[in-house]
């Protein structure tokens, strides 16, 4: 008898794992309706004012109708909101408080939050944090210094060649992750084939030797920027911080208090996180 249960201990395990690598290949169930909305609310969250129906439905690939359906729903329950132009609809209350809860649930969210409001208070500086996503870096969170306009932060979604933060995402994620947006945001603001390899290592190289990395603009605005990274116990990017001003009011060069007191709040916020500050060349 012991030989015969054995045999057939064998044969049940085999079986099992049979039906289980059948299940893992066999795609999971979901609800089509849920990620149906989730294209119209992708479409709004892209613009920044109120969309148009007949602007809607094409992005999100329904029709108009369905999209209205949609979005009748989408606005009862607060994602969506009917703007005050007719046939019009924006981002709702209820997307907001989604949106907010996100930011607070990042790992490590609130240390740098605090980094942000004092690196602002001691240099009197704009003052923003950034982090990575699948589209891009995006500002979470900004303080506006004392001087306001073209010098100010946004949150939101921010440009890889034209920000401080976006050359150090550039410098230190795999090149598959930054190369299509290179190149997307190089055809709207240069002629020419993309030089994504150099302007890479450009990047790569300013941030071994400064610990920092810099954007100066050469119109009538004047505007400068910094950033520097926050690092998480593995070592890599998890945030960075940034600071924004003008040529004549923020010096960015290593000696410059504005560029230690940056640093001194990326490495601070580095620690807290279980990092080690990246030293420099």
């Amino acid at each position: 008898m012991q030989p015969t249960l054995l045999c057939v201990n064998l044969n049940l395990t085999h079986w099992i794992g049979r039906k289980k690598q059948m299940q893992e290949k066999k795609p999971r169930r979901g609800i089509q309706s849920v990620e149906i909305a989730f294209r119209i609310l992708n479409v709004l969250q892209q613009s920044r004012q109120a969309m148009a129906l007949k602007d809607i439905a094409p992005l999100a690939e329904l029709t108009a109708s369905a999209t209205n359906n949609y979005l009748v729903s989408l606005v009862r329950i607060g994602l969506a909101a009917a703007d005050e132009k007719s046939g019009h609809y924006r981002l709702g209350p209820a997307a907001l408080s989604l949106g907010v809860s996100a930011i607070q649930q990042i790992d490590g969210f609130e240390i740098v939050r605090r980094e942000v409001t004092n690196l602002r208070d001691a240099t009197k500086r704009s003052a923003a944090v950034t982090t990575w996503t699948d589209d891009g870096p995006i500002s979470l969170f900004k303080q506006d210094g004392d001087q306001r306009g073209a010098f100010e932060f946004r949150t939101g979604l921010i440009p890889m060649l034209g920000s401080a933060a976006g050359k150090i995402y550039a410098a230190r994620l795999p090149p598959n992750l930054t190369t299509h947006l290179i190149e997307q945001e190089w055809d709207e603001n240069f002629d020419g084939k993309p030089d994504v390899d150099k302007f890479r290592e450009d990047a790569a190289r300013e941030l071994r030797r400064r610990g920092y990395t810099s954007i100066v603009r050469s119109d009538l605005s004047g505007y400068v920027s910094i950033a520097a990274p926050i690092l998480d116990w593995n070592g890599d990017v998890r945030f960075t911080l940034s600071l924004a001003g003008t040529r004549a009011s923020m010096k960015i060069e290593p000696s410059s208090d504005y560029v230690k007191a940056l640093l001194d709040s990326a490495s601070s916020a580095t620690q807290a996180l279980g990092g080690k500050t990246a030293g420099r060349d």
